[in-house]
């Protein structure tokens, strides 16, 4: 999907993949970042949401729940992360980063609520019902607390992905506001829904789904109760070119994660994105027929919408050798991928990917990478087989 923008945009990251590989300091099924680009688009989308006075919290999930990562983001202006589970919450805390919100997709389990309070200490908590509020309100009053929720809306019509439905049902949310509001260990500070934006059929911007409409309305009703509002949380897509088309409908904070990669579909199409491509995953040819070329697996993703990969043996090579993917079905486990052989295939040679991904669901590693376009790139962390 983005093998073309990467050569176009970063092609010193396909190259420095190659040299790495071949040279033994990565393995085959490795995520390679450069952290140089990944810094860059962390400093660019600080920059733009402080133009339009819109806080982010960054997501590491696409890159592999990175304590490390985390840190390099924070040096960039975005000072808080969300967990999309409580395992990255986890993650990312045990390194030192600071968690914005949890419960955004996954909620914690019933019995998780303390630990959110006394080590993860968010400074919101996404709410999908009444029940897990009483939770989260009971461990808070225990503690002594009060902590800020937002709540996830969602109506009849709304985009949902498969596996994550869930939150308040808007019709509804009029007769549990009173309830909600009774709970003395949360205070509601707003309201989320998910996905607000996805790419249009054309692939030229992204548009609104329903769910803005769903968010917006919600929020005035939470504002009719009295309830002050301090978070219009919108994700998906969140950019250097969405944040602005978020500020115009009153959105007050975004969730970055594909962009800090360049990944967000939208950058697989423009190349005026201020946004650089900067993460690759790396294999190797594993064994040949005399149609198809093996690649060692592990990091693929079946949303990928992989077309073709780089393949060959030097730096040089891997820049103009290309092959068609043939896609892996996912109901299989991804022990290899498959190109289409061509005539200079050799077992053993690097084969270089560039695909949207979920490295926290897959079994890869991650390196990162610096001075990609020097004489000298550099691996500067290598993260064994992705969390």
């Amino acid at each position: 999907m983005f093998v073309d923008m990467t050569l176009q945009r970063n092609e010193g990251l396909i190259r420095t993949a190659a040299i790495l590989h071949q040279r033994g300091d990565i393995p085959a099924n490795t995520y390679v970042i450069d952290a140089d680009g990944l810094m860059h688009n962390a400093r660019v989308l600080s920059e733009m949401a402080e133009q339009y006075d819109m806080t982010l919290y960054y997501m590491t999930k696409q890159i592999g729940r990175s304590g490390y990562a985390g840190k390099l983001i924070e040096q960039c202006g975005i000072r808080q992360a969300v967990a999309v589970d409580i395992d990255e919450a986890y993650a990312l805390s045990e390194a030192g980063c600071r968690i914005g919100n949890i419960g955004h997709i996954v909620q914690p389990s019933k019995s998780q609520w303390a630990d959110v309070l006394r080590q993860i200490k968010p400074e919101v908590v996404t709410l999908f019902s009444l029940e897990r509020a009483v939770q989260l309100s009971e461990a808070a009053v225990a503690l002594g607390r009060v902590q800020d929720v937002i709540l996830r809306v969602i109506r009849p019509g709304d985009a949902i992905f498969p596996g994550q439905f869930g939150g308040f049902l808007l019709h509804e949310l009029e007769r549990l506001l009173p309830e909600l509001m009774k709970l003395k260990g949360i205070r509601i500070a707003g309201a989320t829904s998910f996905p607000v934006l996805q790419i249009n059929a054309e692939n030229t911007d992204f548009a609104f789904t329903p769910n803005l409409e769903t968010l917006l309305t919600a929020v005035e009703t939470l504002r009719t109760h009295g309830i002050e509002i301090r978070q219009v949380n919108a994700p998906s897509a969140t950019s250097c070119h969405t944040i602005p088309l978020l500020k115009r409908h009153g959105v007050t904070h975004g969730e970055p994660g594909h962009a800090l990669t360049g990944t967000t579909p939208l950058h697989a199409f423009n190349d005026r994105l201020p946004e650089l491509p900067s993460i690759v995953y790396a294999s190797e040819i594993s064994h040949m027929d005399d149609e198809y070329a093996y690649t060692i697996a592990g990091g693929f993703y079946p949303r990928s919408h992989m077309q073709q990969a780089l393949y060959g043996s030097t730096p040089r090579d891997i820049t103009f050798q290309k092959a068609k993917v043939s896609q892996y079905s996912a109901e299989n486990i991804d022990y290899y991928g498959c190109l289409e052989r061509e005539q200079p295939m050799k077992v053993g040679d690097t084969v270089i990917y560039a695909f949207r991904t979920q490295i926290f669901v897959t079994r890869a590693h991650v390196a990162y990478v610096r001075g990609v376009n020097s004489l000298k790139p550099e691996l500067v962390h290598f993260q064994k087989r992705g969390m």
